[in-house]
């Protein structure tokens, strides 16, 4: 018999919170991965006394609510988190927070900075070890830790046990800590790659003492959930590497890029040698750590943030609610001016330190031009998020051609994105695509969880669920845009980018 959502009786329900920086996901999966329901809230950064901190008391009300409205409750079986990179939580004896949970987006002095580097290694010493480069704010997890350490170092001393943030949230649901290896593995210094174990920073900052243990499965169950008796919760997950999963599980072999799109556009090559470059250290290129702890050679920029900030300009100057413009496709005469006038251009970048261009200051050159149309200020939004994407893809890609970039995430829904770059990756002989479904995030997270409740390996999960929700569709250039114009208009927007540096 069916019940609710076609679920038959000995169906189960599996529930994954997925946590970005501003928009909070909650969905449920039936046990075939078929997502069933999704509930959306925005929870922003909280300013207190000059410090940002993402608000954690309002994410676990969150969580808390949609777990309590969720229909068929009584039918989730797995619970499993996912969340943004470079964040943590410091506990103290009790369990509870040493001090609120720090925003990467915090800026803190430079010679802290300079002082982490001295006791540590230089970037370029730190890269060929870590694969992390050295990102400006907050981003570098391991000098946030340094940072507490000089600046409030009682509240340090007061810290037993070290949580990533996915951690942290499966701890208040379960009050089981843990660890694993996709988190600290994100651009933290904390891990290192050749050794395959902690590194010299994190040895200093004493950290393996403050670990909650030895590094857990992403698909293991850490316990029950305080909230809702009988459902399991798993270690949790970082973002990006969950949405990796779908395609390490199906076992793809042909050499692809996956560009998981959000606040941060991340560009992953799995299967790519740990081959780290010192030119590499100042292009943003890094090397995450995926679900079965292998290097995964990665590029990326800040381009949701970036696309949300200037189509908000664009919403204000023109006094039209940005949905009405969000959607619209590429008109081909419209871009071809573009390119053809090298005049308009919208520069990176709005957080110093991190893309292709860390050095470049974010502006709009041609500003009076595109306060003049809406449709052209929006057409050079979208060629400059698809600029980036190539050179986050040449810089990470180095001379291999004839791969793939299939896109998922925010960015997948553009339309004028996605023809934008088709067309401008054509001289690299790379084609695009987007997956038809869209949050591979969530189903990245609802698999670990599915794997956990099930009790089996990784390489057991049905293989057609899989193929299913990887299913592709290829977007095509724009055949009437002639290749020169496209490279005049990319070697202009890189020249004015290096000119602001």
């Amino acid at each position: 018999m069916y019940l609710g959502f076609g679920l038959r009786a000995k169906d189960y329900l599996i529930a994954v919170y997925d946590v970005g920086k501003t928009n909070k996901k909650f969905m449920l999966f039936n046990s075939e991965l078929k997502p069933v329901y999704k509930a959306t809230k925005r929870i922003d950064e909280i300013s207190k006394n000059g410090m940002l901190y993402d608000d954690a008391d309002s994410i676990i009300r969150w969580m808390k609510e949609a777990l309590a409205e969720a229909p068929e409750r009584d039918k989730i079986k797995a619970i499993a988190i996912t969340t943004f990179g470079a964040t943590g939580a410091l506990l103290d004896s009790r369990g509870e927070l040493v001090i609120p949970v720090i925003s990467y987006n915090n800026e803190i002095p430079r010679e802290i900075r300079d002082d982490f580097y001295a006791t540590f290694g230089s970037p370029e010493e730190l890269y060929v070890r870590t694969g992390t480069p050295p990102y400006g704010q907050l981003l570098n997890f391991g000098i946030q830790l340094f940072w507490i350490k000089r600046t409030m170092p009682r509240k340090y001393e007061e810290t037993k046990t070290i949580l990533f943030l996915p951690q942290y949230l499966s701890y208040v649901l379960t009050g089981s800590k843990a660890i694993e290896i996709t988190s600290v593995g994100c651009h933290t210094y904390l891990y290192d790659i050749v050794k395959r174990g902690w590194s010299s920073v994190a040895e200093g900052l004493e950290v393996p003492e403050k670990a909650p243990g030895e590094f857990t499965e992403v698909w293991e169950s850490i316990g029950e959930a305080k909230w809702l008796e009988g459902a399991l919760v798993t270690t949790g997950i970082h973002d990006s590497n969950a949405s990796l999963v779908p395609f390490l599980i199906a076992g793809w072999k042909q050499k692809f890029v996956l560009a998981s799109t959000g606040t941060w556009c991340v560009f992953m090559y799995p299967g790519a040698e740990f081959r780290p470059r010192r030119e590499d250290v100042y292009r943003d290129v890094l090397y995450y750590i995926d679900a079965f702890s292998r290097p995964v050679r990665s590029a990326r920029f800040k381009g949701g943030y970036e696309f949300e900030y200037y189509a908000d300009l664009i919403s204000r100057m023109f006094k039209v609610p940005a949905s009405s413009f969000l959607d619209m496709d590429v008109n081909e005469k419209t871009f071809e001016e573009l390119l053809r006038a090298k005049r308009l251009f919208v520069i990176p970048t709005l957080t110093p330190g991190s893309g292709q261009f860390p050095r470049s200051k974010g502006r709009i050159v041609g500003r009076e031009e595109f306060s003049k149309d809406l449709k052209i200020a929006y057409h050079a939004l979208n060629a400059s998020m698809a600029v980036q994407t190539y050179f986050a893809l040449k810089a990470m890609l180095e001379e291999e051609r004839g791969l793939k970039v299939t896109v998922v995430g925010g960015f997948s829904k553009n339309p004028m994105y996605l023809r934008m770059l088709a067309t401008m990756l054509r001289s690299l002989g790379i084609k695009v695509f987007k997956t038809e479904y869209e949050d591979l995030t969530s189903l990245g997270t609802a698999v670990t969880a599915k794997i956990a409740y099930e009790g089996i390996a990784p390489g057991e999960v049905d293989r057609e669920i899989i193929d299913k929700a990887l299913k592709e569709i290829e977007i095509k250039p724009l055949e009437g845009i002639d290749e020169g114009m496209v490279t005049e208009y990319i070697d202009k927007f890189e020249e004015l980018c290096l000119s602001s540096a």
